[in-house]
């Protein structure tokens, strides 16, 4: 077991920071962690903030039926934690954490997920679930397609694209009774692709890789419908006919992208019911610094300079500042900040990190901040969380 020691900052710990002025920071809690040889310390990330309160699980866990699948369609590790996460933030709204426990898609299994993502005119896999197997994206001239030349191929493919890539499942449970629980409520998010990546074999087995830029109105459009035939089938099912749907729609990201995608409509369907009514989402995520941010909030993005030329003046060690920015309805939901230094022992660690959580106070008392302070090894040194609502940020020393 981790060695936990709780400490209050004290004057002479403060000294360390070179009689800095944020007496304020002595009320902080700081949580000291120690691993032996034989255990590795987990960091604590997204704790105690007002977004990130999460669902009671149960006892027994259940792995999803469609455990590890989300890799299949969806390339982008950014993209796979906002979809999950993105999809729980959205579920609040319907199923509130103090009232349904969380578990993993028990519905949609494997191969069901893999033959929706076929196209409407591919011959899908057998699958024994009680639901429609035909594949929701694009059809395509399969025996066109199966004597074109690579060129043509690729032309096709661009022309009619797969859009859906992925279909996350998860469940929301309340108790019924007897140390028993139901199924309540079920949430689903529907990924799409923003560009389209594909491979087309040649003759020698040869593989040519291409892609194509999808228009965002079409991928919209066709996400609209495609959420609609997803309920649809859904309903059929009849442990699922008269529990509410909550359905998000995410756009995915491009490869390499350094921020995740964004859900742009989400929907609940009342137990018992079919249609759907679409509401607009309004989230994108920003990195810290870059045009489009400085363009698009250039305020923001100013306070994110001023806040980095502080660290630059304090800490001759200075490798550089990064931010990741979550703006719900055009203000900041979240903003998580990553600094890399070059430490020469633990009391740089500790009075470095005072230094920080000063200016978090000072540049963001209005914002959920996270900052993860690493070595140029790329370590966890410290974690500093901000939160608004509290009165108090909490420190965390690895």
């Amino acid at each position: 077991m981790f060695k936990k020691l709780f400490v209050i900052f004290s004057a002479s710990l403060i000294l360390l920071s070179g009689c800095l002025p944020f007496d304020n920071l002595k009320r902080d809690e700081v949580v000291e962690e120690e691993a032996n040889n034989n255990e590795q310390a987990i960091p604590l990330h997204n704790i105690n903030t007002t977004d990130d309160r999460y669902y009671k699980s149960l006892k027994n866990y259940e792995p999803g039926v469609a455990r590890g699948e989300i890799s299949y369609g969806v390339d982008n590790r950014t993209d796979v934690d906002e979809l999950e996460t993105g999809l729980m933030r959205i579920s609040k709204e319907t199923f509130p954490i103090d009232d349904y426990y969380f578990q993993d898609g028990q519905y949609l299994t494997k191969q069901t997920i893999r033959n929706w993502l076929k196209r409407s005119s591919e011959e899908p896999g057998t699958d024994d679930s009680q639901f429609i197997q035909k594949g929701l994206n694009p059809d395509i001239d399969e025996k066109a397609y199966q004597k074109a030349s690579v060129d043509d191929r690729k032309e096709m493919l661009k022309k009619d694209p797969k859009i859906l890539s992925y279909i996350l499942e998860q469940n929301y449970l309340q108790d019924s009774g007897k140390d028993s629980v139901k199924l309540a409520g079920i949430s689903l998010a529907l990924s799409f692709h923003s560009t389209y990546y594909f491979t087309v074999q040649d003759d020698q087995g040869r593989l040519h890789r291409d892609e194509v830029k999808l228009n965002t109105s079409d991928v919209k459009e066709f996400a609209h419908k495609t959420g609609q035939e997803v309920v649809n089938r859904l309903r059929q099912h009849p442990e699922l006919q008269d529990v509410p749907i909550s359905v998000g729609l995410f756009l995915e990201e491009k490869h390499g992208a350094v921020v995740p995608g964004n859900y742009f409509a989400k929907t609940v369907v009342k137990g018992g019911q079919t249609k759907v009514n679409w509401e607009n989402v309004n989230e994108k995520y920003y990195f810290f610094p870059s045009s489009e941010a400085e363009e698009d909030h250039r305020e923001d993005y100013n306070t994110f300079i001023q806040f980095e030329e502080k660290i630059k003046e304090y800490f001759p060690n200075y490798i550089g500042v990064v931010g990741k920015a979550l703006y719900r309805n055009d203000r900041v939901s979240k903003l998580t900040i990553e600094i890399p230094m070059k430490f020469n022992g633990k009391s740089e660690v500790i009075s470095f990190t005072q230094y920080v959580n000063y200016l978090v106070k000072q540049y963001y008392p209005d914002e959920v901040v996270e900052v993860n302070i690493k070595s140029s090894l790329d370590q966890n040194e410290s974690l500093i969380v901000s939160d608004p609502s509290k009165k108090d940020s909490i420190v965390h020393i690895y």
